[in-house]
């Protein structure tokens, strides 16, 4: 005899339950994800640190109707493939340095120019500035969500020397046109290669000195390959992070408020102010290690050739890029805004 199933009041209601978490309700909005390319590990600072907590307060914003999955070490998209892959719809988000794209973004390399800033959070407020005033070219494709300035570049030797008259003579890696045009006006030979490369190369005698920031000092190991560190402002690269337009255009509209909420120099303020804090940490750290010494003031004649130098660099930026006079213009007062707050 063939038993039959007993159906109880309690299998009914579990039943319905499961079936109605299946559903979709009324009462929860719907969340869409974005993907976000970023071409550092993901352990990394900028990532745990800047990228995760500055979304994670979007999202929230936006009451859960968006979440953003990251995409970290280059997996989708490496530095000079992300505003590609954005604009064409292949990742939604993506953040990389402008220099990557040398003649795409020219308003922004200014944050390149010696001497005009001296800190991230300086450079990056000459960068919102330009961005509120319409000034920044290469963006017309994308939603520019994010904007900033790296870490500002100091010159560090393999070897303990006095001043900048060391570095006469001497191989220094350096990135981009700009940094290159500064250490051949002071007698450099600038070499160009990977921040990755640069450890190895200053340990093997390929290289002398190198040209990079208080962060990539730790996070390259640069700390255990330098001895004497000429704190100067070299200039900075900028950054950018940018969404692709058919992405934001079918966000639910408390997603497209959190995003909208969140401006580039919201974002520029976020940023700096982290990126300002590492690298305090990495510089004291310096500082305070066996066999490092860090030189804050050059004697009058350096510091005349350095600033000669400079001039002759800005002035050649300024001759040689669309609307230069008036970039340099807006900047500038931004950024002595900023210092005077």
């Amino acid at each position: 005899m063939k038993s039959s199933p007993i159906i109880t009041r309690r299998t009914l209601l579990a039943g319905g339950a499961a079936a109605a978490a299946m559903l979709p309700s009324r009462g929860f909005a719907k969340t869409t994800t974005l993907r976000f390319a970023t071409f550092i590990g993901p352990t990394s600072y900028i990532n745990t640190d800047i990228f995760t907590p500055w979304f994670r307060q979007i999202e929230k914003a936006s009451n859960g109707t968006v979440r953003v999955e990251f995409l970290p070490g280059g997996s989708a998209a490496g530095p000079k493939e992300v505003f590609d892959a954005v604009t064409a719809g292949l990742v939604d988000i993506g953040w990389s340095i402008s220099a990557y794209n040398p003649g795409r973004f020219n308003a922004a390399g200014i944050t390149e120019l010696p001497v005009l800033t001296r800190t991230a959070d300086e450079g990056a407020a000459g960068m919102a500035a330009l961005t509120e005033a319409g000034m920044l070219d290469g963006f017309d494709d994308v939603k520019l969500i994010g904007i900033g300035s790296a870490d500002v570049g100091r010159l560090h030797h393999a070897r303990d020397v006095s001043g900048l008259q060391d570095f006469k003579g001497a191989k220094v890696r350096a990135a981009g046109r700009v940094l290159s045009m500064m250490l051949e006006k002071i007698g450099g030979v600038p070499i160009g290669m990977p921040i990755t490369s640069v450890a190895e190369a200053l340990a093997k005698n390929v290289i002398d000195g190198a040209a990079a920031d208080w962060l990539s000092i730790d996070n390259f190991r640069l700390m255990d390959v330098t001895r004497t560190h000429l704190d100067i402002a070299l200039g900075a690269p900028s950054m950018y992070m940018v969404m692709n337009r058919a992405s934001y255009d079918r966000l639910p509209d408390a997603a497209k408020a959190a995003f909208d909420a969140a401006s580039p120099r919201a974002f520029s303020e976020f940023w700096s102010a982290r990126i300002m804090q590492e690298s305090n940490r990495v510089r004291e750290e310096v500082q305070a290690a066996d066999g490092h010494k860090i030189i804050e003031n050059l004697g009058d004649a350096e510091l005349a050739m350095w600033n000669g130098a400079a001039e002759e660099v800005i002035a050649d930026w300024t001759a040689n890029t669309a609307r230069g006079a008036e970039i340099l213009d807006v900047y500038k007062t931004a950024v002595e805004k900023f210092r005077a707050a």
